[in-house]
């Protein structure tokens, strides 16, 4: 199973591990996610160097359903795009939504393999009306075409929704009052006590969900029993119990970042009261996801397959409250926006654990639920599996990466993950502009220590270089941090990196190319 949040960051504390109402109900909580999803954790692994390849919705969305690269997932300007029969382009923020439906996904080669495979809640941001190859349950919400008196976003409490199944294939409408996550629990609990029962019955079948409610993105719009509960009804001058963090890069100025950062202006009141409800409201939102988590694992407990059954909690990407000034929202290469949270529970896997060696990207989960599944990652995958690192049963192949001289990498290190974006447009807020279309950079994050072989073993670095189109016809800007010495990625180093370490950054300029333009297994390295 995978549970997918929307927007939840972990940099700035959205998934916090449990507070005082984790051991008393009855007391407000402290946290956004109190019980149930520490409750996984105490039987699950953390997997605290796990990133987007992509930090915004459909492009990771749609890596996280193919394993494949943004490159290999965009519609391009010398692409012929396929149209959704009105002559416009079938894609959502760059990408070819043919290649999410009818697919593959990978549900398709799981579906092969006997699985059945059930999806509910967000699958792009915009859904489309037909299921991808393989899933035998698509109740999915179509996303602002279904909004009510209660949501204008169509996310929090939505009229209808998309269904396909073997005795449906139309909509299913609700009166736009019943909360969303509620719907989505609801809707998996059933499909796992139909499955599990069908499986006992007739012949076995194994089955994965898919399960991604919307919270907290948008609007975040919390459920009444939990509004307010962090403090986001708070009225002037009380402030929201809890805030927006004020990190060592909150309202910071960046002069020797890209353009984009360069020119924000600082924070202002106004802006300050703004992100902190916000921040009380997502993680209002977040409490409703820890009870769906709670209803479907005990669902999944009661029907006796819990210990069978490999469990995936993780967001699409990061999120960002004013670091470097850059208001509210994601788009950008910094951590708050690519790290994510990753836990997995499941069979061989350690308990109360924390691998920080194993690093990781969205890409690399179709293969590596291939790989428990027992089936042989499809060729179109770009990403790796993780399983044999995650159920400790092999390390790292440090004999292979040996021999690699550092400027002759074939692909992605064991100790990188990569990124990609391509920027929307003039996305903004009042006076701050978040987004662009010039805001299209590639980069990796190396972390240091985690099995990299003679590749740069004790450099722990992130490095982003933007192009003038998606092509990177040129590049016209780089950054380079030290995430040792600047966590928060406050001081460019390029400039005096580019007399002091030239083998260094050539290297990695070398890399990012060489990833750009890799499929299939030349996207990593073994």
């Amino acid at each position: 199973m995978l549970f997918l949040t929307d927007d939840e960051d972990v940099v700035l504390g959205g998934f916090g591990m449990g507070g005082a109402s984790a051991a008393d109900p009855a007391r407000p909580p402290t946290e956004p996610l109190p019980r149930a999803v520490p409750a996984l954790r105490a039987r699950g692994t953390l997997l605290p160097h796990w990133y987007a390849h992509t930090p915004v919705c459909c492009p990771s969305r749609a890596q996280i359903l193919t394993g494949r690269t943004f490159h290999n997932l965009a519609l391009r300007p010398r692409d012929r795009w396929d149209t959704d029969g009105r002559g416009h382009p079938r894609q959502c923020m760059h990408i070819n939504e043919s290649a999410l439906s009818p697919g593959p996904t990978f549900a398709a080669p799981l579906a092969a393999a006997g699985y059945n495979v059930g999806f509910f809640g967000k699958y792009l941001n915009l859904s489309p009306r037909q299921a991808p190859t393989g899933a035998s349950t698509y109740f999915v919400n179509p996303g602002p075409s279904s909004e009510s008196a209660a949501d204008p976003s169509g996310e929090y409490y939505p009229q209808f929704w998309y269904s396909v199944n073997a005795t449906h294939n139309g909509t299913v409408h609700f009166n736009g009052t019943r909360y969303e996550t509620h719907i989505i629990a609801d809707a998996a609990t059933q499909w796992l006590r139909q499955v599990v029962a069908e499986s006992r019955t007739r012949a076995p079948r194994p089955f994965f969900a898919y399960i991604a409610p919307h919270a907290p993105h948008g609007l975040s719009i919390p459920e009444p029993k939990y509004a307010g509960a962090f403090g986001s009804t708070a009225r002037l001058p009380a402030a929201p119990r809890v805030h927006a963090p004020r990190t060592p890069s909150w309202n910071v100025s960046a002069p020797d970042h890209h353009w984009l950062v360069a020119q924000q202006p600082p924070v202002a009141p106004l802006e300050v009261r703004q992100a902190d409800v916000k921040f009380a409201q997502r993680w209002e939102c977040l409490l409703s996801f820890d009870d769906l988590v709670g209803q479907v694992v005990d669902q999944v407990a009661a029907l006796g397959v819990l210990d069978s059954t490999y469990i995936f909690v993780t967001s699409d990407h990061g999120f960002h409250f004013h670091e470097l000034r850059l208001g509210i929202g994601k788009w950008s290469v910094y951590e708050t926006d690519v790290r994510v949270p990753m836990l997995v529970v499941g069979p061989g896997v350690p308990a109360n654990s924390t691998s920080a060696g194993l690093v990781g990207s969205h890409i690399d989960l179709a293969p590596t639920w291939m790989e428990l599944a027992g089936i042989e990652r499809p060729v179109w995958m770009d990403g790796r599996s993780v399983a044999s690192q995650l159920l400790a049963t092999a390390a790292v192949p440090e004999a292979e990466a040996e021999v690699l001289e550092p400027l002759d990498v074939r692909g992605r290190p064991p100790n990188a993950a990569y990124f990609e974006y391509h920027g929307l447009g003039p996305v903004g807020e009042p006076g701050r502009l978040l987004d662009s279309f010039n805001n299209t950079f590639r980069g990796v994050r190396l972390v240091g220590g985690a099995g990299a072989g003679r590749f740069e073993r004790s450099r722990n670095l992130l490095f982003a270089e933007w192009g003038s189109d998606f092509l990177f016809s040129s590049v016209v800007f780089r950054e380079v941090y030290d995430m040792d010495e600047d966590p928060w990625q406050m001081t460019n180093l390029y400039g005096s990196w580019s007399r002091s370490h030239k083998l260094l950054l050539a290297q990695l300029a070398n890399l990012t190319r060489r990833m750009y333009t890799c499929a299939g297994s030349g996207c990593y390295m073994w």
